[in-house]
């Protein structure tokens, strides 16, 4: 009887350590929740202006930016226009600052030194909720929803979550409407295995637990998620195929060259194939613009650009073996 008691009483000691600690855990988090939804703007707002349509571009003056006191320089001095209704590309190799340019122009951060304006405002003075309504963007690291695949492109433009037909439209510009529509469900399958649909107890498990793309599929969904905000002012394209095989790469810029056709636009690649026919390519080393201008003249330079492209392609030369290159 003794030894029961021990172990009873150990046992009921266990169990209320184990409570109290998840207790605390669930507190823990919920105390995350409060100070995400309670957290003040972290952006300095010097002015609520409405940014108008975009009629002469977009500048950026001596932008210099770093993450905080601590770190490096990221951009240094940075001088660049992008002008209303031109392609410009931004090239260089890995940590030249192109990503950086591109929070700055959604104004998820503002320059330490130097400013962007906007047809000659501020960024500064702009709302950030109201800049971003003007700007589609896709970005090399999107997020992938649990939720359906016409939800997962329907949240790019809240208006049109409900309106099938501009989804559709969206999924096909960006090359995956039939796969998302030969789905279990079409457009309302689960694009997870996270969730279990108890609703109709008759699917099959691929039907109820959901679908998961492969990475190249997930890229398209996201181009579709930013083809919803097609009318918007400036269209940002960050790696927009990084994930695809060469001919689905080939196809899809095809198709971008159309879409952004008249329109302002900033596309971001390591691929320099992707961007020789933008009208601007602008290369980036170091934070800062090594060198600017048309494929032609970029190439008939012979400067950093010339390197990069002629190591790349070097690659797919018999016989040629590609060339060690440092922008």
């Amino acid at each position: 009887m003794f030894v029961a008691a021990v172990a009873g009483v150990r046992g009921a000691l266990d169990s209320s350590i184990n409570a109290v600690a998840t207790a605390h855990h669930h507190l823990l988090l919920f105390g995350h929740y409060v100070a995400v939804v309670g957290a003040a703007p972290d952006l300095p707002v010097a002015g609520t202006r409405a940014p108008g349509p975009l009629r002469r571009g977009i500048e950026l003056r001596d932008v210099w930016f770093r993450y905080g006191d601590a770190h490096p320089w990221v951009l240094r001095g940075v001088d660049l226009v992008i002008p209303h209704g031109r392609t410009v590309a931004l090239v260089g190799v890995n940590g030249a600052g192109k990503s950086t340019l591109v929070k700055l122009l959604c104004r998820f951060y503002d320059p330490t030194r130097g400013a962007i304006l906007w047809d000659g405002v501020d960024l500064r003075e702009i709302a950030p909720a109201l800049l971003r309504e003007r700007i589609s963007a896709v970005f090399q690291d999107h997020v992938n929803y649990d939720l359906s695949a016409a939800e997962n492109i329907g949240l790019g433009e809240l208006d049109a979550l409900h309106d099938r037909a501009r989804i559709e439209a969206a999924a096909e510009s960006a090359g995956v409407h039939e796969t998302l529509r030969d789905l279990p469900r079409g457009y309302d399958t689960l694009l997870t295995r996270m969730f279990l649909d108890h609703a109709d107890d008759g699917d099959d498990a691929g039907g109820t637990a959901g679908v998961v793309l492969s990475g190249g599929q997930w890229q398209r969904v996201a181009l579709a998620r930013s083809f919803l905000r097609r009318e918007r002012d400036l269209a940002i394209l960050d790696e927009p195929s990084s994930g695809l095989d060469p001919l689905a790469e080939a196809e899809l810029h095809t198709r971008l060259r159309e879409l952004r056709r008249g329109r302002t636009s900033l596309l971001v690649s390591h691929r320099l194939n992707a961007v020789r026919d933008a009208d601007t390519i602008v290369v980036l080393g170091a934070g800062t613009v090594l060198e600017q201008g048309p494929h032609r003249d970029l190439l008939a330079a012979g400067g950093p650009y010339a390197r990069l492209f002629r190591s790349q392609s070097a690659g797919y030369r018999d016989g040629h073996a590609p060339l060690e290159v440092s922008a």
